[in-house]
């Protein structure tokens, strides 16, 4: 009876070890696919942002939102958008007291920064639409919002009547 406790005990070990290693290696997990978002404007962030200052839930946020193509309509300010390198942007209308102090920064696609430039010239300011993907959004309790958006390309773009 010990016999074949033993064989019992050593066939499943026989088994594996038989297997290649490549019969054995388990596949690495596929990424989540991000979920769709049903509201996808700033104002939308926004809230889910001050919800997420009382609740602690910054990283549930940052995984639902970075990784996003999104339509935003912003406001360039030319003082903060100078150049291709160097764009930040208004998410929000200028109002005292600020509801969100966030300015994204914005990394154009090939010729796109040109196309805002030659759209809203000297204009000091300048509201255009921009479809880009969310690459880093930096949220938390202690450190102000931080996000970027790459590969942005220009929808539309008005200037500004303030």
């Amino acid at each position: 009876m010990t016999n074949h406790r033993m064989l019992l005990t050593l066939v499943p070990l026989l088994l594996a070890s038989a297997c290649s290693s490549e019969e054995r290696r388990v596949p690495a997990p596929t990424p989540a696919a991000l979920p769709t978002l049903a509201a996808a404007t700033q104002s939308d962030l926004g809230r889910e942002i001050d919800d997420a200052d009382r609740r602690g839930t910054w990283i549930e946020v940052k995984r639902r939102w970075q990784g996003q193509q999104l339509r935003w309509s912003v406001i360039r300010q030319a003082v903060l958008c100078k150049s291709e390198d160097a764009c930040n942007v208004a998410a929000f209308p200028i109002m005292r007291p600020a509801l969100h102090g966030w300015m994204p920064v914005v990394k154009f696609a090939s010729g796109e920064f040109a196309k805002l430039d030659a759209a809203c010239g000297t204009s000091e300011q300048c509201d255009f639409t921009f479809e880009g993907t969310l690459s880093e959004l930096n949220i938390s309790g202690e450190q102000p919002t931080r996000m970027t958006f790459s590969d942005v390309r220009i929808v539309s773009t008005k200037l500004a009547s303030r």
